[in-house]
């Protein structure tokens, strides 16, 4: 068995507890009284027990030594003289007990072998113990009558008190932790002399309690022995003491001896009370025992951290301070060699301060209110009087008095690193502010080609913000190149040559357009000289690759725009493709020589005065940037001598440095152009003149017609008075034969004046002789009017007429005279145009904002093609042609002419033969 209780048995030691629990069943048997079945004490239960719990774990190890068990107290009781069965049944039954026990041991928190070192253990060996010894007296209990054990309630007491006995008192030997060095008692030093004496006094106190014969009850003589062995030995000398003093009683009382034999109780039942009193005796010493050493120990513990923090704290490299509060806030009570240096200060001088006099946290509160109520704070401040250092804080409660609290106070000079911090973020918002005022794409990388950072110039070109980009591959942004191939060539390529590689690729905005950007890149290295980020600085040449191009394309292409590039003196610099193919040169022959040469010499002469080149070219960019630069015709002379109209605008061109390094002339050849215009000016002479002429004739036809209606008018008006007074015989009565050819003179005469008064009346609208009367007007009126003269219109006519006027009035704004010949020439063209037993439908309606006329008739109708025309002066449809109904065309012109006028608009829906629908729409009045 290991000394110290803390490690598992070996082979050795296993066996050797094997043949213990063999020797002590068969002992136990032997001297048990004759007239008891069952042994009074069983040692061979606690060393049982002590076994299985110090077995190493594994269910193979347990069965093994479960196996063992039963054999060996099997064998003990066998060789005590008891049946093999009833050797077998005690076997398996002390194995139960052992094995419950030792797992109820084995159950504690900490790993490796239990150990009896703290009273949580002894809780666990008590329970143990008594699990164990319930379980044996259960079994042993319930097999006494079977093997004719006796009484079974004496067997279970007996049983249960001897075992329980036997484990409190015989495995905390196996199990309680020795003293450091092989010592007693943990952590303290005892004289021999003094073990010798308790010992002594023990022993005398045994004999004499348990002498033979001896009737006074003096049992808690030994008990005290026993507390002063707790007190002063630590639990293993008491576990030592306890297994003696139990083997001295229970041999005294097995042989008659001690206050327990006296009572008259036989031997069976005494010697159940003296396992009882061991019990007793355990429960009362052990725990006293096992709390002492844990004190002893934590003692110990305290005084090692003590001296451990008082080391740490003299020799810190850390300043550190102790911080006592009081009343008066927190004052210094000891301050450790680090920190007087560090502040420069005698400990006299800062011990007693208060901590505001050496600190200086700033605009924070003072330290005492930032540790109220916190079990600690950190922090960075400064000294008193030194504004050049910087300290990092940290402060924890060591102590949690309720009167007093103490405080350690650590103090870190970041001096340096407070200065490298501040000279870091300088360089940090300098290379900021230089990416974010630096007009081209930047990207930053990591050596894994993530994106770190991005100005704010990418952001404003592309429209991708960080949040996009950063933690983004290269190659998985719209920005750079989009192979890993190309981004690899890309930046390691500064690595063999040391120079920046550039590049030129498309890259995507957010809206989705295409830009060229040229990359260029490096890489940042470390101060060991090792790559540490990649810069990529990309510049949009997107508008100037297009410049380049367009340019390229102008100046090569064959078109009639000739572009001539002149330096400052007027030579000839750039000659283009389009001013080779106007005048039939080669550039390289008009390359350096004057511009004026190009102009024919016989216009400069006329417009300048001079043909000398500076003279000429002088006069030409005089007024170049004080006037609007425009456009002038001059006459440019081809390879063969011949002359082209040119229309050429002449202007500087310079730039940021320079306001002028030269002209350019843009010429585009119009002789064509200028011969086409002068033709079309000449044809527009002769429609001009035409137009005049039509104007004169058209004013002459509507002055003739206008006389001619007058003077027809009055004599056909007489013609038509007189027939009237030959019919209804003013004058004489007619025959009855003159009464048809009377009423025809009159029918057409009558036709003639409404034709004369229609002519009259399109003349007057053509001339705007006519004036209209604006008066309110209600069409309901007009159309009742119209309605009471439409009865001699339907004489001698089979037509149906249906009138529907609105039920409140529709009042517009104009002449009402010519409203109501409006529908008065609708309603008799409807009649007009349509067969016996048609209907015609006159209907008035009133809309939100204007009202509407609609005249439908079921007539002859008017042909698709022909309804575009249907209001032209004179205008005749086919159908009213070929049925050789009479009319003059006019009525419908004058009804969209009078509408027109009024703000109206007018229209017809028909087809062959199907009937017309007239509509026409007036404003209300608003």
């Amino acid at each position: 068995m290991s000394s110290s209780g803390r490690a598992h048995l070996t082979a050795p030691a296993t066996v050797a507890l094997l043949v213990a629990v063999y020797a002590a069943g068969l002992a136990s048997v032997v001297l048990r009284p004759a007239d008891n079945p069952v042994a009074v004490w069983w040692p061979a239960a606690g060393l049982s027990v002590a076994l299985v719990a110090l077995t190493r774990p594994g269910r193979r190890e347990l069965a093994l030594v479960a196996v063992a068990l039963v054999l060996a107290t099997g064998l003990a009781n066998l060789s005590g003289g008891r049946p093999l069965d009833l050797s077998l049944a005690f076997g398996v039954a002390n194995t139960a007990e052992a094995v419950a026990a030792a797992l109820v041991l084995r159950s504690g928190p900490l790993p490796g072998p239990p150990r009896l070192g703290e009273l949580r253990d002894f809780v666990r060996l008590v329970v143990g113990a008594l699990l164990g010894a319930t379980i044996v007296a259960g079994l042993l209990g319930a097999a006494a009558a079977p093997f004719d054990l006796g009484p079974a309630l004496d067997v279970a007491r007996t049983v249960f008190t001897s075992h329980s006995a036997a484990v409190l008192v015989i495995v905390p030997v196996a199990l309680v932790r020795r003293g450091r060095s092989g010592g007693l008692v943990p952590g303290a030093y005892v004289a021999p002399a003094e073990l010798l004496a308790q010992l002594g006094v023990l022993g005398l106190a045994t004999v004499a309690v348990f002498l033979p014969d001896h009737a006074l009850s003096l049992t808690f003589v030994p008990l005290l022995v026993l507390v002063w062995a707790a007190l002063r030995f630590g639990p293993f000398v008491t576990a030592i003491e306890l297994v003696g003093f139990a083997t001295a009683v229970t041999l005294l009382t097995q042989g008659g001896g001690g206050p327990f034999t006296n009572d008259g109780l036989g031997p069976i039942l005494s010697a159940s009370v003296a396992q009882g009193y061991l019990v007793c005796a355990v429960l009362l010493t052990l725990p006293l025992a096992v709390l002492l050493q844990e004190r002893n120990r934590l003692f110990d513990t305290v005084g090692e951290e003590r001296q451990l923090f008082r080391a740490n704290f003299t020799d810190s490299l850390v300043g550190q301070l102790l911080l006592r509060e009081g009343a008066d806030g927190l004052r210094v009570d000891e301050v450790n060699r680090t920190i007087s240096t560090l502040l420069g200060r005698e400990p006299d001088d800062l011990t007693g301060r208060e901590i505001s006099e050496i600190l200086d946290l700033g605009a924070q509160r003072r330290l005492a209110d930032l540790l109220d109520g916190s079990a600690g704070w950190r922090g960075r401040g400064g000294v008193v009087g030194r504004p050049d250092l910087r300290l990092d804080i940290a402060a924890s409660r060591i102590s949690h008095g309720v009167d007093e609290r103490v405080w350690s106070l650590q103090l870190l000079d970041v001096t340096a690193e407070h200065l490298a911090h501040q000279r870091l973020q300088e360089a940090e918002r300098l290379t900021s502010a230089t990416l974010d005022t630096t007009a081209c794409l930047i990207l930053v990388t990591d050596l894994d080609a993530r994106v770190v950072r991005i100005n704010a110039a990418t952001t404003g070109m592309t429209g991708w913000s960080a949040a996009d980009l950063v933690g983004r591959r290269l190659w998985e942004t719209p920005l750079a190149p989009d192979s890993e191939q190309e981004l690899g060539a890309l930046l390691l390529w500064p690595n063999r040559s040391g120079a920046p590689v550039v590049g030129e690729h498309d890259a995507l905005t957010r809206s989705g357009e295409r830009r060229r950007v040229v990359w260029s890149n490096n890489l940042v290295r470390d101060h060991d000289g090792r790559p540490a980020y990649a810069v990529l600085t990309g510049v949009d040449v997107t508008t100037e690759r297009a410049s380049a191009g367009l340019v390229t394309h102008l100046m090569q292409a064959s078109v009639a725009t000739a572009i001539v590039g002149l330096d400052s003196a007027g030579l000839i610099t750039v000659f283009s493709s389009g001013a080779e193919h106007l005048l039939r040169l080669p550039a390289h022959r008009v390359v350096g020589q004057p511009f004026t040469q190009l102009l024919d010499p016989d216009q400069v002469r006329e417009r300048i005065g001079s043909t000398d080149h500076a003279t000429v070219f002088a006069a030409l960019t005089a007024s170049i940037g004080q006037v609007e630069e425009a456009s002038r015709d001059w006459w440019w002379i081809d390879a063969d001598g011949g002359r082209r109209v040119v229309s050429m605008t002449l202007s500087a061109t310079g730039t940021v440095v320079s306001t002028q390094v030269g002209f350019l002339c843009v010429g585009r050849d119009v002789t064509e152009q200028r011969r086409a215009q002068d033709v079309v000016v000449a044809a527009l002479e002769q429609q001009r003149t035409a137009v005049e002429r039509l104007r004169a004739i058209d004013e002459a036809k509507n002055e003739f017609v206008s006389t001619v209606s007058h003077e027809l008018r009055t004599p056909v008006t007489s013609i038509v008075g007189y027939t009237e007074m030959l019919r209804d015989g003013t004058l004489v009565e007619p025959a009855p034969e003159q009464a048809p050819v009377l009423e025809r003179i009159a029918r057409n005469g009558e036709r003639l004046i409404v034709l004369c008064n229609d002519l009259l009346m399109l003349s007057g609208l053509d001339s705007g002789a006519i004036t209209w009367q604006a008066q309110d007007v209600d069409l309901a009126e007009v159309m009742r009017a119209v309605e009471s003269t439409t009865p001699g219109l339907l004489r001698e006519r089979d037509l149906t007429l249906v009138w529907e006027p609105p039920a409140r009035p529709a009042v517009v704004v104009g002449d009402g005279e010519q409203l109501e010949r409006v529908l008065l020439n609708l309603v008799s063209n409807a009649i007009k145009f349509t067969e016996d037993g048609g209907v015609v439908r006159v209907r008035l309606d009133i809309g939100p904002a204007e009202a509407v006329l609609v005249v439908t008739d079921t007539g002859i109708g008017i042909p698709d093609d022909e309804q575009d025309e249907v209001f032209d002066r004179f205008f005749r449809s086919s159908n009213a042609q070929r049925a050789a109904i009479q009319g003059t065309g006019l009525g419908l012109s004058i009804v969209a002419s009078v509408a027109a006028a009024h703000g109206g608009t007018t229209q017809v829906r028909s087809a062959h033969l199907e009937g017309s629908t007239f509509t026409v729409r007036l404003p209300l009045k608003g």
